[in-house]
């Protein structure tokens, strides 16, 4: 598997993710405004030439926040998502960021139970923050 910086040219594919995971996807408009900027870096992880995750990030000053983490459904449970994270840890940390904050659906036990594997903790709560219904739970990774 390969983490790489994603490129304009990968929008299509990663549309095409993002759909199979989310039920309010974003846009390839979207995506190419979110390369555009410079707060932001975004990376895939391939596999056998095939986008099979991404995630995302913006930072403001010292800070990060996770804008999105994706696996394809069928590529869960191999490693992926903690790949990503893993090479967006070490990013903030050659950054010299603070923290790494996300939101995370409060029912999505699988994925809070792998950010506290990789050292977030829980810091609030954010009410009916997925669609006007579901709670998500705040986590932040602190860096020395």
């Amino acid at each position: 598997m390969l983490i790489r910086n994603m490129t304009a040219d990968d929008i299509d594919e990663v549309v095409k993710l993002e759909t199979a995971c989310f039920t309010h996807p974003w846009t390839k408009n979207m995506f190419l405004g979110e390369l555009a900027q410079t707060t932001t870096t975004y990376m895939v992880a391939e596999q056998d030439g095939k986008i099979v995750g991404y995630m995302g990030m913006y930072q403001a000053a010292d800070e990060g926040n996770v804008t999105n983490i994706a696996v394809l459904p069928e590529y869960r449970r191999q490693g992926i998502a903690s790949a990503l994270l893993n090479s967006f840890i070490n990013l903030c940390i050659d950054k010299k960021l603070c923290f790494l904050t996300l939101e995370v659906r409060k029912s999505n036990t699988g994925a809070i139970s792998l950010y506290k594997k990789f050292g977030f903790t829980e810091v609030g709560l954010r009410p009916k923050y997925y669609d006007n219904t579901e709670d998500a739970i705040l986590m932040t990774r602190y860096f020395d």
